[in-house]
């Protein structure tokens, strides 16, 4: 009795897989960017006109650069890149303690996406990942 067996599919040496944590902490970060942009255009259209557009343009920077950081979790992982987001995690903790300190209740909502991701970034799995390029 023959039995049909396709050959099971192997990954292209290229394709690797991301842990757990590090899944998690792209989907932070693009999740961080999509509101940091939505929230610049928010202040543009408040401001308006080219005063707006430069409102806009400084609050979508740490947005712009959360979606980078996330691009380049997978494609490039480094010692460098770890610490470029920490930085940017903790840029955006003082930009939410800002928020807190002007009475914007939505501050402490704000807080949960910066401490997810420095929890997620601390974890053993991760600074392995980050080192190990």
């Amino acid at each position: 009795m023959e039995t049909s067996r396709r050959p099971r599919r192997r990954r292209p040496a290229t394709d690797v897989v991301l842990p757990t944590p590090v899944r998690a902490i792209r989907i932070l970060l693009y999740a961080a960017a999509g509101l940091t942009l939505a929230a610049a255009i928010n202040a543009w259209i408040l401001a308006g006109g080219a005063y707006g557009f430069g409102i806009a343009l400084t609050v979508a920077l740490p947005g712009i650069g959360s979606a980078l950081a996330a691009r380049a979790v997978a494609t490039r992982p480094s010692h460098r890149l770890w610490i470029a987001i920490v930085v940017l995690e903790i840029l955006y903790l003082l930009w939410q303690f800002a928020r807190i300190g002007i009475g914007d209740p939505f501050g402490v909502l704000g807080l949960a996406f910066p401490v997810a991701t420095l929890i997620l970034l601390c974890r053993a799995r991760t600074r392995r990942y980050f080192r190990s390029a």
